[in-house]
């Protein structure tokens, strides 16, 4: 007995020996990891822009915000995320939109433009203008004046807003305006240039600050956060075909905030990233499940950007990444991130039934290459009864005791969970994975084989 274990402790270790010269070896492949992209050219630290993706030619275009100077900008900056090269778009002619910051700018596929509204610029102005830029010359065309008339919602900045490209209009929610802030929803037809007040009885409470994506699956307008007499932490979903507003009130949330990037990835889930939490930045990173209702906090590794907040956010579905540019919290930033395998972060709950006790799961298939799946059970407990959730800690280690990774680290709600384990960067050996929370710690042993 003794004498097959030294073989099969021998095999693994010349397995993890020759798996560094094996075809297809990934190194330092994590699922969900954060990169900071060797960027080049110039591009000026920007903080409350707006931005879009550009699919023809694969581009990042970042427009307006403030400068580390204070000021406000009317610039429009392109990174080619081919080459991770800036470059500055030079509008032709003119006239041109006012510079400003916090407005809402979106893609408009058939007519590849750029479509801006609202926004705050120098002296405290306040816009409600719409202006479209086209990427094929280079010119700016005013859609809608700027000015506060009757069936037009007033100026403002810090609105939230989604383009709906099927019906050739853009809807957006509350902001703050010269009579403060507003609980108003409107949309306005690009193609035929007229607004339209949808504000119903049933809706959120004002805000400014907030932010929204288009979940185009369920063509659902969601909005999160903002502030009104301080940060807000509410969840609401518009359905854009009745105008009829939903809250989700989640028991877990993350902390309240505003002035994060929030971005759609597909399949009615939603991730966030940093903001303002009252005072001090953040640099969290939450995942929500539209189907389930239901937050749960990311792991991002090691290494992630700095707290901070007024960045930019998009999502490129042909590669699912994440990225993010600028933003302000301890310096201002001009730095741009990636976070690679972006649909497939958190925790996926795998059932609605309530289990009896908590439990581990055998992770499978075992013995693995490069990646697993562990599935562990957490029933009603006094902390989960009341609303609070349990914390739990899922963590993998290395047969002299070392963590190699830590996948599960926030409160959970009862229910059954899987996650997957990317063991790419590690090599061949015995590994032990180990839930702890109140009351209940269990460990199991698997096999990683290259």
């Amino acid at each position: 007995m003794k004498l097959r274990q030294n073989i099969i402790a021998f095999l693994i270790i010349i397995a993890a020996l020759l798996s560094f010269n094996l075809p297809g070896f990934r190194p330092n492949l994590f699922a969900g990891q954060w990169n900071q992209l060797n960027t080049t050219g110039s591009v000026p630290h920007l903080k409350n822009a707006s931005v879009i993706y550009v699919p023809a030619g694969n581009k990042m275009v970042v427009y307006g915000g403030r400068t580390a100077a204070g000021t406000v900008s009317d610039m429009i900056w392109s990174l080619d995320l081919s080459t991770n090269q800036w470059s500055q778009i030079i509008p032709v002619g003119g006239p041109n939109p006012p510079p400003r910051y916090t407005q809402n700018a979106y893609y408009d596929s058939p007519g590849d433009a750029m479509i801006i509204w609202s926004g705050q610029g120098a002296s405290s102005a306040l816009y409600n203008d719409v202006w479209f830029f086209s990427f094929s010359t280079n010119t700016w065309s005013l859609l809608w004046p700027d000015g506060n008339m009757p069936g037009v919602p007033l100026q403002r900045y810090g609105t939230a807003s989604v383009y709906d490209t099927s019906n050739n209009r853009f809807v957006t929610f509350a902001g703050f305006t010269s009579s403060g802030r507003f609980d108003d929803t409107w949309f306005f037809r690009t193609d035929f240039p007229e607004w339209f007040d949808r504000t119903f009885t049933v809706h959120p409470p004002k805000r400014c600050l907030h932010s929204a994506v288009f979940a185009v699956e369920s063509r659902k307008m969601v909005i999160y956060g903002g502030q009104d007499t301080g940060p807000l932490d509410d969840i609401w979903s518009l359905d854009l075909d009745n105008f009829s507003w939903g809250n989700y009130a989640p028991v877990l949330k993350p902390p309240a905030r505003f002035w994060n990037s929030m971005i759609y990835t597909g399949n009615e889930n939603i991730v966030i990233f940093g903001g303002l939490g009252g005072s001090a930045p953040l640099a969290d990173m939450w995942k929500f499940r539209m189907s389930l209702g239901l937050w749960e906090s990311v792991n991002q590794g090691s290494t992630i950007p700095a707290a901070r907040w007024g960045h930019t956010g998009i999502y490129i579905p042909t590669t699912d990444k994440l990225i993010i540019f600028g933003g302000e919290g301890a310096a201002n930033y001009s730095d741009t991130w990636e976070f690679t395998n972006a649909s497939s972060i958190g925790i996926e709950p795998i059932s609605s039934n309530i289990p009896d006790g908590f439990s581990l799961g055998q992770n499978y298939p075992n013995p693995f290459n490069p990646a697993t799946t562990i599935k562990f059970s957490i029933p009603l407990s006094r902390g989960v009864t009341e609303g609070r959730g349990v914390f739990v800690r899922l963590t993998i280690y290395d047969v002299l005791g070392h963590q190699a990774a830590e996948l599960v680290n926030q409160k959970l709600s009862a229910g059954s969970y899987k996650v997957d384990f990317d063991g790419s960067n590690l090599p061949s050996g015995v590994y032990f994975y180990t839930i702890s929370t109140t009351g209940f710690t269990q460990t199991k042993k698997m096999v990683l084989i290259k």
